[in-house]
């Protein structure tokens, strides 16, 4: 759908195992790969034709051998996608190795990467754009404006006092750390009103949605209160320290969010 809403060119890549893949999971069979092989040709011809009847234009196909992650990332160096889209899991035994190529995904791409849960039916009608108002804050809210330019998108910004947590755990009272939180969410008010000033975003009808608490529980909670179907985040923030938080926040959705995840 996207692909046909841009004018855009779609490769659609099938990571088919490795024969001794295939005989870890479901031993030895002379037969199995190439009854395996089949249906996967069958059913990458069958997507392929799916985005052509979708209005997608420019629609190719190919079966990549090896990993779910080297085929992402070898097509990517000859295509170079400026969007890589990965389903949300994998079916059946060789599953596992599915989902542990996702943060590989992540890593390497030079691109953004959308996980997708959800058949793509229309396009998205709510979509957070969760920042952390560092570096990279800008480049997430563009590209929600791009993927999901005909939703409603709302800036979520998750906020804490500094180590709060140690405070808290070593006894300082609550009145004391909720003071450190106010001065925190002043400040992200005034970033807020900073980054949304761009020319770019400032055109935008833009929700604002700023909450105490740690992002991995506070984005979902917003994701489910304000029924988004898409959620984008930074894959990191460009300091050692913002690269842990987001980056630990955006696998944390791309693996539990309850909607598409795209990840910038």
């Amino acid at each position: 759908m996207l692909a046909a809403r841009e004018d855009a060119e779609l490769l659609v890549v099938h990571a088919f195992p490795r024969l001794s893949a295939l005989e870890a999971a479901f031993g030895l069979d002379d037969r199995l790969p190439n009854r395996l092989r089949a249906a996967a040709e069958a059913n990458i011809d069958a997507l392929a034709e799916a985005a052509q009847t979708a209005a997608a234009g420019r629609v190719r196909a190919e079966i990549a051998e090896g990993s779910a992650h080297r085929a992402v990332a070898d097509a990517s160096e000859t295509f170079h996608p400026d969007l890589v889209v990965i389903g949300a899991h994998g079916r059946g035994a060789l599953r596992g190795s599915f989902l542990a190529a996702r943060p590989r995904a992540f890593s390497s791409a030079a691109c953004p990467v959308l996980v997708a849960r959800q058949p793509a039916e229309a396009d998205y009608r709510r979509a957070l754009a969760a920042v952390d108002l560092g570096p990279r804050s800008a480049a997430v809210m563009r590209a929600a404006l791009v993927v999901a330019s005909r939703a409603q998108v709302t800036m979520v910004h998750a906020y804490q006092a500094p180590f709060e947590a140690k405070l808290r755990h070593k006894g300082v009272p609550e009145e004391v750390i909720l003071r450190y939180a106010e001065a925190e969410s002043r400040t992200a008010r005034s970033n807020i009103d900073a980054l949304l000033a761009d020319p770019a975003l400032a055109r935008r009808d833009i929700e604002r949605r700023i909450v105490h608490g740690d992002p991995n529980p506070a984005l979902p909670t917003a994701i489910g209160e304000l029924h988004a179907d898409l959620i984008v985040v930074g894959k990191h923030s460009g300091s050692r320290i913002g690269e842990a938080v987001m980056g630990s926040v955006s696998r944390f959705l791309a693996y539990y969010a309850p909607c598409d995840v795209l990840v910038v």
